[in-house]
Parts: C-alpha cells; sequence; structure tokens
C-alpha cells in the first residue's frame, strides 16, 4: 500500500524495487482468510462477497424518540469480516482499508439521497485519542466516499468537547448518557444546508444522534447518517 512518502525518481524505482522483494519474500495475503488477495492488496473477492448487504434503517433508531436525523442506513450487517478489517483499520493503521470501504460505500450509495448533501461530517475523536491513534477512521470513510461523490469532507465542523469513556460495555442508556453535549458547533462555522455525517459502526446511534442533535439546535436543515455497518440485532459491540 501507499506509504505516503514523496521521492524522487531515482528514489522512487528504489522503493518500487524494494515492494516488488518484499512482496517477493512476504507475499500479500487476505487479512481476514490468508488467501492470496485478488481484490486489493488486502482482501480478496471471495471474503469481500460474504459481507451480507443491509442496506436500510438500523432497528436501534426507535431509541431516539425526537428524531434528530432526517435519515440514517448502514450498508452490511457488521460481521467477522467486518469486525477483523475494523480492528486492522483503529489498531494497526491501516487507513488505507477504511479508505477503500469509503469508496465501496460512495459507489453504493452515489445515486441515493445521502449523495445530495452539501458536506461529510466524519465523527469528531477527543484531541486526545486522534493523536494515540495518529488519524480519525470515520474520517478516512468519509474521504472514501468523497472521492466518488465529489462531496467535500469538513472536520472543522463539529468539535467533541470533552474525552468520554469508550461506548463498547455500555448499554444504551448509559451510552446515551456518556455522549451527552459532547460536541459542540465550532465558532464561527458556516452552517451547510444538508449534513451527512459518516460514521464506521451503528450500534444504538447514540455518538452519531447526539451530533444531529447538536447540529440540528444549530441550524442545519436536514441531517443524514450513513455508516458502513449495524449489528444484526443488538448486541455488545464495538460502537456506538
Amino acid at each position: 500500500m501507499p506509504t505516503g512518502r514523496i521521492f524522487s525518481r531515482p528514489a522512487l524505482k528504489i522503493t518500487n524495487f524494494l515492494n516488488y522483494l518484499i512482496d517477493w519474500i512476504y507475499p500479500p495475503q487476505c487479512s481476514c482468510c490468508g488467501e492470496e488477495p485478488d481484490l486489493c492488496p488486502f482482501l480478496c473477492k471471495k471474503c469481500y462477497e460474504k459481507l451480507i448487504l443491509f442496506d436500510d434503517t438500523p432497528n436501534s433508531t426507535v431509541y431516539h424518540k425526537d428524531h434528530p436525523a432526517d435519515r440514517v442506513k448502514a450498508m452490511f450487517y457488521f460481521d467477522e469480516i467486518l469486525q477483523k478489517l475494523i480492528h486492522d483499520i483503529k489498531y494497526r493503521d491501516a487507513s488505507y482499508v477504511a479508505s477503500f470501504l469509503g469508496q465501496k460505500i460512495g459507489e453504493y450509495y452515489k445515486r441515493s439521497e445521502f449523495a445530495y448533501c452539501d458536506v461529510l461530517l466524519p465523527v469528531p475523536l477527543y484531541s486526545v485519542r486522534k493523536r494515540e491513534r495518529t488519524y480519525n477512521q470515520s474520517a478516512c470513510l468519509a474521504k472514501g466516499i468523497s472521492k466518488e461523490w465529489g462531496i467535500p469532507v469538513n472536520e472543522r465542523l463539529v468539535k467533541r468537547c470533552r474525552n468520554t469513556k469508550t461506548q463498547t460495555k455500555l448499554n444504551k442508556e448509559e451510552r446515551q448518557k456518556n455522549i451527552k453535549d459532547a460536541f459542540r458547533i465550532k465558532n464561527k462555522a458556516i452552517l451547510p444546508e444538508h449534513v451527512c455525517i459518516v460514521d464506521d459502526v451503528f450500534t444504538t446511534g447514540a455518538t452519531t444522534m447526539e451530533i444531529s442533535r447538536t447540529l440540528k439546535k444549530a441550524g442545519v436543515n436536514k441531517v443524514s447518517i450513513l455508516c458502513l455497518a449495524t449489528p444484526p440485532r443488538e448486541s455488545k459491540s464495538t460502537k456506538s
């Protein structure tokens, strides 16, 4: 995968040779099954085709009686394959996996109402956590979508103003309490008419719905939420 470094032509040739040599010694493998990755450098078609399309509104939106978002969808069911890929994104510095999956979301929803938003808003990380992780996985997803839609990604519209507990082991009531008033619109922000919030997994929706409330209170006319996946049913998953 790209290293992110910029090389002069001689250095680039050397780098390409070294990458070829590394691939020859350690052949690329699918992150999920270990077979040859024939879809992209980290995933095979067989594993990707095992993903189960959801393309619907998660049932857990019913927990939010105030309906702060105008529309909510998740593309896939959250399963073992996506769990592995999301783990790689978060803990193995694999931002390119999020970019790839973001492009797949963008391709699928390119002709939907989501694609008519004015801006893509990744769920913001608290500054300390972002420094620890070095990047925001939701922003990588959003940038992948942006490549397909041509819609800008705005990471400065909303700020996470306090470091909340991880949502992983909290129930839905605890998640909503934990995340309440955790976001604010940045000063002097020019508010778009239609914001599409992007996140990886929609479990109870506590985080994305709280951002929706913040946006609506500030005067945003329409808020959509688009996520990579959602658990098939209520579960103790890895995200809110």
